[in-house]
Formats: C-alpha cells, sequence, structure tokens
C-alpha cells in the first residue's frame, strides 16, 4: 500500500485502461442534473457539428456507415483530445467536458468491445434532452446569433450502435425531435471559468 502511495505521488502508477477512463466519465455524468447533462449535450452538439463543418470530422460520424477507418478515426480522436485539453486550459470546462463526451463517444464506435460504455454515456446524456433547447437558446442569446441549422435537428439523435436495448428495436435512434433552426451561424459562447 506504502508503495501504491510512492508510485502515485511520483507519477508511476499503472495507466487507466480505456474502459476504465470511460467509467470514470460515466460516473461524472451520473452525477450531474438533468439539467446540467442537457448543457453538457448542446455543447457536444455544437462541437461535434462545427467539427464536421470544418472537415475535422465526417460528417454524419454519428451514423456506422459514415465512420472511417479505425486508424484515420484514432487520428481524428487525438485531435479531440487536444481540444479538450485546450479548452480545460482555458478554464472552460463546459465545453471540455462536452469535447471529452463527444469523444468518449467516438472510442465506443471504433472499438466493439466498448459499445456499452457507449450506450451508457447516452442514457446519461439522454436525461438531458428536455433542458437543450433551453440551453441552446441561452446559447444564442450570449453569442448573438443563432447556432448551425444542424445543431436544432441533430442534438437528440443517439449515435448508431449506441441505442439503448429498447430504443435499439426501434427505427428511430432520436431521443426527441428538436425544433426549427434560424438562418445565422454562431458557435458556442466561452464558459466562464467557474462553470
Amino acid at each position: 500500500m506504502l508503495l501504491d502511495q510512492i508510485k502515485n505521488a511520483f507519477g508511476f502508477r499503472k495507466p487507466l485502461t480505456a474502459e476504465e477512463e470511460i467509467g470514470r466519465f460515466i460516473e461524472g455524468l451520473a452525477s450531474m442534473t438533468d439539467a446540467d447533462l442537457g448543457v453538457i449535450l448542446a455543447v457536444a452538439t455544437v462541437i461535434r457539428v462545427n467539427m464536421e463543418d470544418q472537415n475535422h470530422l465526417p460528417t454524419g460520424i454519428y451514423e456506422n456507415s459514415k465512420l472511417p477507418p479505425a486508424q484515420i478515426l484514432a487520428g481524428k480522436m487525438v485531435d479531440l483530445a487536444k481540444v479538450a485539453r485546450h479548452f480545460d486550459r482555458l478554464g472552460q470546462t463546459t465545453d471540455a467536458v462536452a469535447a471529452v463526451a463527444v469523444l468518449n463517444t467516438l472510442r465506443c464506435l471504433n472499438a466493439a468491445e466498448l459499445r456499452h460504455l457507449g450506450r451508457d454515456i447516452w442514457v446519461q446524456l439522454g436525461r438531458g434532452v428536455a433542458h437543450v433547447e433551453k440551453a441552446l437558446k441561452e446559447g444564442e442569446a450570449n453569442k448573438g446569433e443563432p447556432f448551425p441549422k444542424r445543431v436544432w435537428t441533430e442534438y437528440a439523435k443517439v449515435p448508431d450502435g449506441l441505442e439503448s436495448a429498447k430504443r435499439a428495436s426501434k427505427k428511430s435512434s432520436k431521443i426527441r425531435a428538436g425544433r426549427k433552426p434560424r438562418k445565422k451561424v454562431a458557435t458556442w459562447p466561452k464558459s466562464s471559468p467557474n462553470s
């Protein structure tokens, strides 16, 4: 036990496996309120759509038929991890958590043995769906312009292959439909350092 404490203190601890990292992320999501999860889902959708629109991710990446080969997707996930670290360094915690939600979703889509964890992520995010529109409206008001149309139509889309067991049997993989968007486009406003 003392040896483990010494190893941890000097950074010699055993690195977490992908399953352990994602499991801890899910525990964090589970501890959040539904309203907070709505904000995370809103920001994650904005990040994903913006990255798709800027060709950093393939458009429609949450559809299995649109997934790039595993080695290409791994490079995209490294880029997404850099985005999350950048948000974290800026003190934009909400944005960092949302970027990690997209990252962990892609990790689970990329590895069949992690799909069950991806389903758990989306069960947690699904708790926030009722609060997404409010979060998006507040984000647009703070930014002064609307988000891309796709954000409003895709925030409730559960990635193909990560639907819960009862949802997988249904044709639609939406948690709930969104509302009609406006014309101008905005990115997510910076979150405060205390978020």
